[in-house]
């Protein structure tokens, strides 16, 4: 299985049998989202996941999910409310009038206009905007529902310009570092220079190997997705957010964009958000959850991330196990239909493409597996791009590197090595072939593509090897 499945840590998923159930099935990364818990809970989070890893000799990204800016709705006492009822929108912390919801931000009033949508609690109730009046707006609710304090609001398709790093941020980012997480995936990304803003906090904590995935989730974010991949290291389709700021039959084209465009420029591509939601309470999925995942895998994305299901699910073993069961026939068709992304058709830029462009089609021609050691994660990367036929087996001597190609497409990762070592890139290669052959992955008459690429000297070598 060449696409990959990332799942939330969570209450329902907190404990080693879980975790090894998941590691058992392939899952190739573990999510912790610092909108709940503390640390204490996810230094537990963290130490299962890593003991388990251990016990079974493979390597996994740790992704920790920023919570990002957010308005919320200020303190009254919770009502409920009636499609077509109106009730009051105003400025401060606090009120005790009746069907009156306070917000303690001035710029939600200054960019609030007659006939905007308001979402109130991650989207669970909506608003017609009726009329705006200095600090004081009149909404019309458009379903029923229970309007409760603290809860979020979003005005669609708008954004209120607040730091894309919120000082509890800060201080989830120094506690990532302080973890060796492997990945941060950073919240309401707005432009190229909001990746910039965490790249350079890190740098600063001299972590700059620690990845930053865009989550694209805002307009604003498609209006600029070129440059934010080109800054980014990976990207997640953030579906629920998405479905907030553009109506809900839009979601698919959007999600097969921004799969093409992160392909296109090399990043991985995260798909995430109610990929098998009905098994957060049923043993099984729907029908329409399966077409969704057969049409991600079709859409050639890196992962698949389950959220809710795992974390809080009553079936977290077995989304797992549906989606994975899911995914290995997506991929079959996918191959039999020769479906290839875009970047297969066109023309490679640099003399780096085009050899991993050959690289590939020479493997697959041979229906070899490629065998790559990388010090820099590039190589690997860039034939992953390119979503080849066959297996890419990449080896470095650094674990947290190792770790970070575990979302790749089609990747398979391996240190190699004694740790701190500087091994030239033939050494290297001898020591990831010996690896492979011991643990059964290369096989008596496998033919295998030896390669690595020094970017210093722009050499680039393959040797074709027949394992006897």
């Amino acid at each position: 299985m060449k696409t990959k499945i990332l799942v939330t840590i969570g209450p329902s998923s907190a404990d080693e049998d879980t975790i090894r159930s998941f590691m058992r099935e392939g899952v190739a990364g573990f999510r912790i989202n610092f909108s709940h818990g503390e640390p204490s809970v996810w230094d537990e989070y963290i130490k299962m996941i890593r003991s388990v890893e251990e016990e079974y000799g493979v390597n996994v990204a740790l992704i920790g999910d920023l919570r990002g800016p957010q308005i919320r709705v200020g303190d009254f006492r919770q009502f409920k409310i009636r499609k077509g009822e109106q009730i009051r929108l105003v400025y401060g912390e606090k009120t005790e009038e009746e069907k009156t919801i306070p917000v303690n931000n001035r710029r939600v009033f200054e960019i609030l206009d007659t006939g905007d949508l308001v979402l109130l609690d991650d989207g669970k109730l909506r608003f017609h905007v009726y009329d705006v009046k200095g600090e004081e707006a009149i909404l019309l609710a458009l379903n029923d529902g229970i309007i409760s304090p603290r809860k979020t609001l979003i005005i669609s398709g708008k954004d209120l310009g607040l730091p894309v790093l919120t000082q509890y941020d800060v201080e989830c980012v120094e506690y990532a570092i302080s973890r060796d997480m492997t990945y941060l995936a950073l919240s309401y990304v707005r432009t190229a220079k909001d990746v910039n803003t965490l790249k350079e906090l890190l740098e600063k904590r001299g972590r700059r190997d620690i990845g930053v995935i865009a989550k694209i989730e805002t307009r604003e974010a498609l209006r600029n997705l070129s440059s934010i991949l080109k800054e980014a290291d990976a990207c997640i389709v953030a579906r629920g957010d998405l479905g907030m700021h553009y109506s809900l039959e839009e979601i698919p084209m959007l999600q097969k964009r921004i799969a093409r465009e992160a392909i296109r420029y090399g990043k991985p591509v995260i798909v995430a958000t109610q990929l098998l939601e009905s098994m957060v309470s049923n043993p099984q999925p729907s029908r329409s959850e399966i077409v969704d995942i057969m049409n991600a895998v079709r859409d050639h994305v890196d992962a698949l991330l389950l959220t809710t299901e795992t974390a809080a699910g009553n079936y977290p073993v077995e989304a797992v196990r549906w989606l994975k069961r899911v995914v290995r026939k997506a991929e079959k068709l996918v191959e039999e239909e020769n479906i290839y992304p875009l970047v297969r058709q066109e023309e490679a830029g640099s003399i780096r493409d085009k050899f991993a462009k050959g690289l590939v089609l020479m493997a697959e021609s041979l229906r070899s597996k490629i065998v790559v050691y990388t010090k820099t994660g590039f190589m690997p990367s860039r034939l992953s791009r390119l979503r080849p036929r066959v297996k890419v087996l990449a080896g470095t001597n650094n674990s947290s590197l190792a770790r970070k190609l575990s979302i790749y497409y089609g990747v398979e990762p391996f240190v190699v090595g004694r740790p701190g070592q500087d091994y030239d890139y033939e050494q290297g290669l001898k020591l990831l072939y010996e690896k492979l052959v011991g643990e059964g992955k290369l096989d008596y008459g496998d033919i295998v593509l030896q390669t690595y690429g020094r970017r210093e000297e722009v050499l680039y070598v393959v040797k074709i090897v027949h394992v006897i």
